[in-house]
């Protein structure tokens, strides 16, 4: 088909909202849309992204609302071993593995090839890149290539914690899953000022919960 047959717009310009993705766009390329949509677009500014203010340590993970909430379900299966009060040892290197995991992540998935840039904590939990990118196709790979990296990391780190639970049949294995899951949430707690501890919370919490809904159904 002759590309000149094709019918062409009647206005070159696009407009200022379509930019969004777009760094340092050609102000000629774009036009102040007068729609909703246009204005709604001017009225927001985000800034670039910064790492949290540390919150403080914690000394006492029963302080902590999650923990006082999931005490209650924990303490009829572990007893008086659901009151964790030092950093449990047996988590650590699985922690380290994951952190480790997760500094590699930040650091190959950016979209700058600047020295010292890295993906913020939270951008590899909710699946995607803050930063804008002039080629939305590429930003979109990187950001595909992330998420599979990361929840490739995050299917290690279950295993590691529930041992393959979807497989277990008897309770103390079920109690074992449920044992160590709860450690790691007590660890992320407690070391939640470390780079990955707080998603790696996220990730004891949804062992826990798995363990509790195992736990409910008859072996």
């Amino acid at each position: 088909m002759d590309d000149e047959n094709l019918p062409r717009p009647l206005i070159r310009c696009k407009p200022d909202w379509h930019a969004a993705e777009v760094v340092s766009p050609r102000h000629s390329d774009y036009y102040e849309s007068a729609r909703a949509l246009g204005h709604l677009f001017r009225s927001i500014t985000l800034d670039d992204p910064a790492e949290m203010e540390d919150a403080g340590p914690i000394t006492n993970p029963i302080s902590d609302p999650i923990t006082c909430v999931l005490l209650d379900k924990v303490l009829p299966h572990l007893g008086d071993s659901a009151y964790i009060q030092r950093s449990p040892s047996e988590i650590r290197p699985i922690f380290r593995r994951y952190h480790d995991e997760l500094r590699y992540i930040c650091a190959t998935h950016t979209l700058s090839n600047e020295p010292g840039t890295s993906l913020l904590e939270a951008e590899v939990v909710i699946g995607t890149i803050l930063a804008k990118c002039s080629q939305k196709r590429w930003r979109k790979d990187r950001i595909y290539r992330m998420r599979l990296h990361a929840s490739t990391l995050v299917k290690d780190v279950q295993n590691n914690l529930k041992e393959n639970i979807s497989e277990l049949k008897t309770y103390p294995e079920l109690l074992r899953g449920l044992d160590l899951s709860w450690k790691a949430w007590h660890f992320s707690i407690l070391n939640r000022n470390d780079f990955g501890a707080n998603s790696f919370g996220l990730i004891a919490l949804g062992t826990i919960f798995e363990c509790f809904d195992n736990l409910e159904r008859p072996l």
